[in-house]
């Protein structure tokens, strides 16, 4: 964020030095697998190099044993040399770019979850660590295996291979997850990056209550991708601000929003349909009449736990005038706290005309940009945001605004006002997040700032905080929660707000754990104790959320919870603090096992 955070996002080319062919593999030696836990490396029910070598041909040679692209700046992995000075500074160039990041194989945006592992020196793009780390390049806590599927086929070998072998399975995207599921030590991943088709159609032969078109999209396809080919087509399709989120996955399962969702929802709202691989293998459809509770549950209910999803189908939407306006407030002290009370308690004006306003904010830097307001005039909007540029006024805040302008689609308003600058890859932050609700921040919202305060005083430089205020339920209720499998507070939220904690670098195992135990317990704490009515959005909180189930997913658990059970009763999928992962704990970070 302002000078110092980095968002994550984005996609583009394979790094092929980081793969090595299977024939390479070495058998691992043999011990005795914990009978309660996944199968790893090690364990002597480990598939032989035969079993992958059988794999891969299954899949048409697309099974990987992925290096990580970092290792070509240390001396060795596991044994083989790797330092390359020239690879390692094309490595250490991309390290940020989200877009390179998205089309690596295993990785994560946030290096964190990979606990670091072969990290290049950005600083200097020369062979070595970064400055004070360890020269040594593990594995950590990356998978070796991947496929890189192309169809439902090689997805579905995949889940058949985890599930016979009793291997922990991943479903990897794009490595866009803030909360470290798309990663996992001895995991077979299944990378659905490359399944990309995009096809638009102008009637929804299962809609009873659309009468605009579909698109259907495959689980690879970013926002980018999707808006790229629905902007000039005048469509809109519900999705987020961040190019490289990956829509049919976590996007959608999680729930999902966007700049549009003051006036269209929740995107999981918009999903008429699902192709999925199940845990048995078998290729279904989700939809209104098949396999409709599924269907439900895929709509918010959460992510990498029913099953691996192909392709979702969404509607589209005839563009819309929006118009927008940036805000910056850049102060010291009292004064800058002020500007933010003022600006954060009056969330429930801009939400309930509609707008969306994104922003980023550390001590003394508070960057609103834009303003999102869909079909609005200027004169309408200036009347929403006047009494807020009054009362900045008044209490003598320095703030700067951009010219009030509309666009005829939301499309031109993201080229020419987004500020893009921080959708990058590489960051090493923890993060934490609460979606406040409408009554926390009419009730509570001088506390609220005040808490956000106390965060940033408590670490210096090492609390930053992103969000989005927003009501997807402005417009669009769900009482029954018939249209997607949505925490309530999803329909009655005033900022989907996000806080990030900093660590230092090379953290020992005692000091990633005390970091975040910081981030759960104190402030995460501060923040919980002053929002009593809130609660989490699933993709972006912290993945050690106390009582997730009812901060997730709230009184709509016990039905997904109900649903994963039939789908998966045996637990094929799992990601942490997801729908059904209570029977299971990783140690250590590392092996998955049963709780006992």
């Amino acid at each position: 964020m302002i000078g110092t955070i980095v968002w994550l996002a984005t996609v583009v080319a394979i790094n092929a030095s980081a793969y090595q062919p299977l024939v390479e593999v070495r058998e691992p030696l043999s011990s005795t697998a914990p009978p309660k836990c996944k199968c790893y490396p090690g364990d002597s029910c480990w598939p032989s190099t035969a079993g992958w070598a059988a794999l891969n041909r299954t899949v048409g040679g697309r099974l990987i044993r992925a290096t990580p692209p970092g290792a070509v700046c240390y001396d060795s992995f596991e044994g083989v040399p790797t330092k390359n000075a020239i690879k390692c500074a094309e490595v250490a160039l991309q390290w940020t770019n989200a877009s390179w990041t998205a089309d690596q194989a295993t990785i994560p945006m946030i290096p964190l979850w990979s606990n670091n592992t072969c990290e290049p020196n950005t600083a200097t793009g020369q062979p070595g660590p970064p400055g004070g780390c360890s020269d040594a390049c593990s594995i950590g806590f990356l998978s070796q295996y991947a496929i890189l599927a192309k169809s439902a086929d090689d997805v579905a070998a995949g889940v058949n291979f985890a599930r016979t072998k009793k291997l922990r399975l991943i479903i990897r995207n794009t490595g866009h997850c803030f909360m470290g599921r798309s990663t996992g030590y001895g995991a077979l991943v299944i990378n659905t990056h490359r399944l990309s088709s995009i096809k638009f159609e102008n009637k929804c032969s299962l809609c009873d209550d659309h009468s605009g078109g579909v698109v259907k999209v495959g689980a690879g396809v970013m926002l980018k991708d999707v808006y790229a080919q629905a902007w000039p087509k005048n469509l809109d399709v519900l999705g987020g601000e961040c190019p490289t989120v990956g829509i049919a996955g976590g996007f959608v399962q999680g729930g999902g929003q966007g700049p549009l969702s003051g006036h269209y929802g929740v995107g999981s709202d918009h999903a008429i349909s699902f192709d999925v691989v199940l845990a048995s293998g078998k290729v279904v459809t989700a939809d209104a009449k098949n396999n409709a509770d599924l269907f439900w549950a895929l709509k918010g209910g959460g992510m990498g736990t029913f099953g691996v999803v192909i392709s979702v189908t969404l509607k589209t939407y005839p563009t819309i005038p929006v118009t927008g306006m940036g805000l910056t407030i850049t102060d010291t002290g009292d004064r800058f706290w002020e500007g933010v009370r003022i600006w954060h308690t009056m969330a429930p004006t801009y939400t309930a005309a509609g707008m969306y306003v994104w922003y980023a904010m550390q001590e003394g830097s508070l960057i609103a940009q834009p303003f999102v307001a869909p079909n609005m005039t200027i004169q309408q909007f200036n009347t929403v945001v006047a009494p807020l540029l009054a009362k900045l006024r008044a209490a003598n805040v320095t703030f700067m605004t951009t010219e009030v302008r509309t666009f005829s689609k939301f499309g031109d308003l993201y080229q020419n006002m987004w500020f893009t600058a921080f959708h990058s890859s590489g960051l090493g932050a923890y993060f934490g997040g609460r979606m406040i609700s409408q009554q926390d921040v009419k009730e509570r919202g001088n506390d609220i700032v005040a808490a956000f305060r106390k965060m940033s005083d408590k670490y210096p430089g090492q609390v930053l905080f992103g969000g989005h205020l927003v009501n997807p339920g402005n417009r669009i209720k769900d009482p029954e929660q018939k249209l997607s499998a949505v925490h309530p507070v999803w329909r009655d939220t005033a900022d989907i707000q996000i806080f990030l904690y900093l660590p230092p670098p090379c953290m020992s195992a005692q000091q990633r754990a005390e970091a975040e135990s910081r981030v759960t317990t104190e402030l995460g704490g501060i923040l919980r104790a002053v929002t009593p009515k809130s609660a989490v959005y699933s993709n972006e909180g912290d993945i050690n959320e106390p009582n997730w189930q009812d901060a997730f997913w709230g009184p709509v658990y016990p039905k997904v919870l109900k649903i994963k059970k039939r789908y998966d009763p045996n637990d094929v999928f799992w990601s942490k603090s997801s729908t059904g992962s209570e029977g299971w704990a990783l140690q250590d970070n590392l092996k998955l096992c049963k709780v006992t």
